[in-house]
């Protein structure tokens, strides 16, 4: 059943991406406010706002089996997991941008990206900033609700997305616990690249930087594509390195979820 679920709500984000009802979040924004309203403590404030959503999906569940049977949890896993898929028009963003590096439009580039330059390094690349922003949009909107469907079920995977959503809400309040839950799918996506591209440079990866607390995530998955598809970082100021850059990170994050794809299907399998 777990499997069936998987492959259908796969096909249905494939097929109608981030959008519809079940990505539309007015109604999480009005639970935010009520809960702000309280003024809890930081974790039962996070607690809260994303609790009550479950909970509510727990008695829907409940509702549905008594009328539909076991048909109830693979429409309601489906519409789960549907729902954790990440929000906004990823694809297209990325070709956006890409369309103006190539003519060399540096500025208008650099509007479409959503992570700012990283503390300390104002000196950072546009290449390498591009990078840690559609590495950690690519990975985050897929590749966690994937690991913790599986490990937790379709809650386990709707629960990350509501701390995401509730983190995105508040301007960041909750980063430490969105850090948490990236922290194991983003070392798994590191390992995946490192098997598809060069392993003996990104080998390093794996052993400190995955290690290093400091390392945010999009900084450590844009150091996985760098070093995975040899990459060179003097050269990602210039429109060609920025693009190659860019390129290559579409390439590593579409790469690895079919790999992640074909491993669920060989597990179910078996």
């Amino acid at each position: 059943m777990s499997y069936l679920v998987f492959i259908v709500a796969v096909g249905l984000f494939a097929l109608l991406g981030a959008g519809g009802p079940l990505h539309r979040g007015g109604w999480f924004g009005a639970i935010s406010r009520r809960v702000e309203a309280v003024e809890l403590d930081l974790w039962p404030s996070l607690a809260l706002r994303v609790g009550a959503p479950l909970l509510a999906g727990v008695v829907v569940l409940w509702i549905l089996e008594a009328v539909l049977g076991g048909l109830a949890e693979a429409l309601i896993g489906t519409a789960l997991l549907y729902f954790a898929w990440g929000r906004g028009d990823y694809p297209t963003e990325l070709q956006r941008f890409l369309a103006r590096a190539r003519v060399g439009d540096d500025e208008g580039a650099s509007m479409l990206l959503t992570e700012p330059a990283s503390v300390g390094m104002e000196s950072e690349s546009q290449g390498h900033r591009a990078m840690r922003d559609f590495g950690y949009r690519g990975f985050a909107r897929w590749f966690p609700p994937v690991l913790y469907f599986w490990l937790l079920g379709p809650f386990g995977a709707a629960g990350y997305r509501l701390v995401a959503l509730a983190n995105t809400d508040s301007g960041g309040r909750f980063e430490t616990a969105q850090r948490l839950l990236d922290w194991l799918p983003a070392r798994l996506l590191l390992l995946t690249f490192s098997v598809l591209g060069d392993f003996e440079r990104s080998r390093g990866l794996l052993t400190v930087e995955a290690l290093d607390r400091e390392v945010s995530t999009g900084a450590l998955i844009a150091h996985g594509v760098e070093r995975a598809w040899r990459l060179d970082p003097e050269g990602m100021d210039h429109p060609d390195g920025i693009v190659e850059a860019v390129e290559a990170t579409q390439k590593a994050i579409n790469r690895a979820a079919a790999v992640w794809v074909a491993i669920v299907s060989v597990i179910a399998l078996i």
